[in-house]
């Protein structure tokens, strides 16, 4: 279990390696694009959403990194054997929450990857607002940008 989560899952893949994000900008004359297309409010609100989640998983994260480290409270076999059960050996045998820790961290992955795409299709649609409007006052210094993000 890491204490950042990566974000590849197993195999080494991106989860949302295959999938086009584009954040649709009403002021421009350009089609929507193939793959995972929003309006600006809707994707800031799905940014919201996944921030506040993403901070609730990494609680669930440190939660979980302790109950993975949990010792026996005795050293009779009964007590050893289902510590092992839940926490594994130590020495590669997994248990029951490594197994919930490793979901826990696949979950935060694939929050991140899609918050950091969304994001990022957000700020080349500031981007592209700034650049129209410098070209605006470029040509017209009274002009008001045609709206704002």
């Amino acid at each position: 279990m890491s204490a950042i989560a990566d974000t590849r899952v197993r195999g080494g893949h991106l989860v949302w390696e295959d999938t086009n994000f584009s954040i649709y900008n009403p002021w421009s004359n350009e089609p929507r694009q193939d793959g995972f297309s929003l309006e600006v409010e809707e994707a800031k609100g799905i940014l919201r959403n996944l921030n506040d989640h993403k901070i609730a998983v990494q609680d669930m994260q440190r939660k979980a990194a302790q109950l993975v480290t949990m010792k026996p409270p005795s050293e009779d076999p009964a007590t050893v054997a289902a510590n092992v059960a839940l926490v594994g050996d130590g020495q590669g045998q997994l248990g029951a929450y490594s197994h919930g820790a490793e979901a826990i961290d696949a979950q935060l992955a694939y929050i991140t990857e899609l918050a950091d795409r969304i994001q990022k299709a957000l700020d080349a649609i500031g981007e592209s607002e700034q650049d129209q409007t410098k070209t605006m006052k470029n040509v017209d210094p009274d002009a008001e940008p045609p709206g704002k993000l």
